[in-house]
């Protein structure tokens, strides 16, 4: 969709996605090794009680489930940055996550870019905010 396209308010919604204990300790591994999100046996110690995913998986998985409905597609010229990140309550393995991306402004910067601003809220299955965020993503016109 070009930016002329949206409307301030529009929400799309992702399909939930279960969290994994295997993807959580894979995306640590790789992404965020800290002792909560690759060492069970720790994490029962630790502040949580349990292992849980990193904020930056969670963003990743419902980020990931946005981009599959192909609402931005070739028009998205690529994201200049986020703001606002909020981790509210930890992702826990068997957790289900959908999200909200709210339109929340959108800039023509002249005819042929603007710039589209997203509200990205993700719940848990019992429809609690886990995080939330903004970012600003560069479209065509």
């Amino acid at each position: 969709m070009k930016l002329n396209e949206f409307e301030v308010g529009q929400t799309f919604h992702t399909d939930p996605v279960t969290v994994t204990k295997e993807a959580i300790l894979d995306f640590a591994k790789n992404n965020d090794p800290q002792y909560f999100h690759i060492d069970e046996v720790v994490a029962k110690q630790g502040p949580f009680g349990s292992l849980i995913a990193s904020g930056f998986q969670t963003l990743s998985i419902v980020w990931v489930e946005f981009i599959k409905k192909d609402i931005l597609g070739r028009d998205c010229l690529g994201g200049m940055g986020m703001n606002q990140i909020v981790w509210r309550i930890p992702v826990y393995p068997g957790d289900q996550l959908h999200a909200t991306f709210t339109v929340s402004s959108k800039k023509e910067l002249d005819h042929v870019k603007g710039i589209l601003s997203l509200g990205i809220k993700v719940f848990n299955q019992g429809e609690k905010e886990v995080m939330s965020c903004d970012t600003m993503i560069m479209m065509r016109a």
